[in-house]
């Protein structure tokens, strides 16, 4: 029957001598309360112990390692010293017949208040192959008066297989025979809490290949075979018991750590296996062989969310961040100036757009100084010059080589015209300033004059006279910042792509020339290496995102139609981006998206199914063959900076 008990002894208080002519009263005073026999047997060895010294009152083994009370009267938990405690056990055919290393390590890490008993017994090898070979043998007999359509004669021919591999390895292999048994203790503060946390553990059980049974009834006897004793309740053991050979029981081996914390890292999230904070250093090049991340994810996914906050806490460790965002640019901007950053809008109405024409380094060797080493002299204006004809190319797609010479001798002609050569030299003034650069207006007359070129002269047309006449003006912009975003969002369809590599052109000036790391995070890069764009744009931006490392910098891009990031020249470009990115985080997707990224990131099917089942914030963080699901956190003002929710929004205006 269920019961009530207390472990607490007491001292007994002394009792008169029976009045003669009247019968012995009961020794009810005494105040020692009941154990139950189970618990005494494993404590004390015997069913009676000696109370010499319970009686003196001193403090006892019993005392230190009893609980006060246990209370044993539900048939779902018990209840020891006020904590609720339910128990599992894994049945003997609830396991997988094919386990992988470290099997046992999500019921280890299930998380707060679950706890695993695994207990091991080996066997002797020639009692046990007795056993097999007689049942075996017993198994192919029955074999034969079984018709092959009959159900039961799967499960011989099964049974005899399995008593033959195991034979096999236990002769031949070196293997021992092991019973295991699995109990699984689950603790809560309250019932309710409780039968969540039992819930929990049996889908955790089934999402992994295992059965687990509740302990109805026998939460008592589970709660004894539990303690650190190895004497389990016989009908417990007899029902959670499975062999498993050497390799079987090596590999649930549970410690396995799945922590990835760098020593200089930013944090990212938290790990979704284990709840621990998962840290990144992306400037590690001895842990990976580059920094460079790619992230993808449909739209709401947390994709906007992800980059601004690895912007803002690789500025807060000092790096320079610029940011390249084509659509949606003023959802940065919140954060951008709480960080006091610079932002910058692109777009037709817009006065802050930096001089594409400007030259805005010394010297293309770049990689002298990392090694004080004496710097070519290359010709920055040459370079320069490739440039903007590519810019040039994606506004006008039809043009020839004949239009490409004219294109390049008019940039000569306008740079000469401000004393600029391909001398390096010319580049500066007498104090080591730059010179007055032209601007488009100027490279639009060049090219008015000629008769030869008037017909390019009207791409040019709209950055003088057109609508886009802003962007094309001179100003005095400093962009010495060490926090910039860049947002194109102002421009029609047919400006964007030029637009964002307008915007890419100079943070890659900017970062080739800056002595500090540097972070260059573009949103939506597949503008610039899909479908719409040309293979000038997307193999330069395939180029410097393979280049940038090699200056202590690191590209960061995101990516939401993987269609259109495969969409040019077969994919080639837009697998070079992911094959120059070590690490790769794929937030939610539609199962279509996801199967395009498989074969190129080696998903297991299981993977996939996670990345179409991720909430906002979930992504699959891919280093290598190692995959880690995490959550994505942010801090409250960061939160608070970021967020476009008009629930949160709206909320915000009434506080305020």
């Amino acid at each position: 029957m269920p019961k009530t008990f207390s472990l607490k002894s007491k001292k007994a208080k002394e009792t008169p001598m029976p009045i003669p002519g009247q019968a012995a009263q009961p020794e009810t005073d005494l105040e020692q309360e009941r154990v139950p026999f189970s618990l005494k047997r494993l404590i004390f060895g015997e069913e009676k112990p000696d109370l010499s010294e319970l009686e003196a009152g001193a403090t006892t083994i019993l005392d230190i390692l009893s609980p006060t009370t246990v209370d044993t009267k539900s048939r779902d938990y018990i209840v020891v010293d006020g904590v609720y405690h339910a128990y599992l056990y894994v049945t003997g055919y609830g396991y997988t017949t094919t386990v992988g290393s470290c099997w046992l390590a999500p019921l280890v890490e299930a998380g707060e208040g679950v706890s695993v008993n695994f207990i091991m017994q080996r066997q002797p090898k020639e009692k046990i192959l007795s056993k097999i070979s007689q049942t075996t043998m017993v198994n192919r007999s029955r074999m034969r008066d079984v018709g092959d359509t009959r159900q039961d004669y799967e499960e011989l021919d099964s049974a005899i297989n399995s008593g033959l591999y195991l034979k096999e390895a236990i002769n031949r292999q070196g293997e021992d025979f092991y019973y295991m048994h699995t109990i699984i203790e689950v603790t809560a503060p309250d019932p309710e809490t409780l039968e969540q946390r039992v819930t929990e553990v049996e889908k955790l059980c089934v999402s992994v290949d295992m059965i687990a049974r509740r302990c109805d009834y026998k939460n008592e006897q589970a709660f004894l075979s539990a303690l650190p004793t190895l004497q389990t309740d016989p009908d417990i053991e007899r029902k959670a018991r499975r062999n498993a050979l050497t390799s079987g029981v090596a590999a649930a081996f549970p410690f396995a750590s799945y922590e990835l914390s760098d020593r200089n890292g930013v944090f990212l999230g938290l790990n979704m296996y284990n709840r621990s904070p998962v840290f990144l250093d992306i400037y590690d090049d001895y842990k990976y062989t580059n920094g460079n991340v790619w992230i993808g994810g449909s739209t709401g996914a947390g994709k906007t969310v992800t980059l601004q906050c690895l912007g803002a806490r690789l500025r807060e460790q000092g790096k320079q961040v610029i940011f390249i965002v084509p659509k949606k640019g003023h959802e940065f901007r919140p954060l951008c100036e709480m960080m006091g950053g610079q932002y910058l809008r692109m777009s037709p109405s817009s006065k802050d757009c930096p001089n594409i024409m400007a030259i805005r380094r010394k010297s293309l060797d770049s990689y002298a100084g990392l090694k004080n080493l004496m710097a070519r002299d290359d010709s920055v204006l040459a370079e320069k010059i490739s440039h903007l004809i590519i810019w040039y190319s994606l506004q006008k797609k039809d043009l020839s080589e004949e239009d490409r010479n004219y294109l390049d001798s008019s940039l000569v002609e306008c740079y000469r015209r401000y004393g600029i050569t391909f001398d390096n030299a010319t580049i500066t003034n007498e104090d080591g300033s730059f010179k007055v650069m032209p601007i488009l207006p100027d490279w639009h007359q060049v090219l008015s004059e000629n008769p030869e070129t008037k017909h390019l002269a009207v791409v040019l047309a709209r950055y003088v006279t057109g609508s886009a006449a802003a962007m094309g003006q001179r100003n005095d912009i400093d962009l010495h910042n060490k926090y910039i975003v860049l947002d194109t969002t102002g421009l029609s369809d047919d400006l964007l792509l030029p637009g964002i590599f307008w915007a890419t052109d100079v943070a890659n000036d900017l970062i080739m020339d800056s002595p500090d790391l540097c972070a260059l995070i573009a949103d939506e890069l597949w503008s610039l290496v899909g479908a719409t764009s040309n293979p000038i744009a997307a193999g330069f931006i395939q180029e410097m995102v393979k280049t940038i490392r090699g200056l202590g910098g690191c590209a960061i891009t995101s990516t939401q139609g993987m269609q259109d990031l495969f969409g040019l020249d077969g994919g080639k470009y837009g697998k070079g981006i992911l094959d120059a990115s070590r690490i790769k985080l794929i937030l939610q997707m539609e199962e279509q998206e996801a199967r395009l990224i498989q074969g190129v990131l080696n998903l297991s099917e299981d993977e996939v199914r996670q990345i179409t089942r991720f909430r906002r914030g979930e992504g699959l963080l891919c280093i290598g063959y190692n995959h880690v699901p995490i959550a994505i956190h942010t801090t409250p003002k960061e939160y608070a900076a970021i967020t476009t929710s008009p629930t949160d929004l709206h909320r915000a205006e009434i506080q305020e």
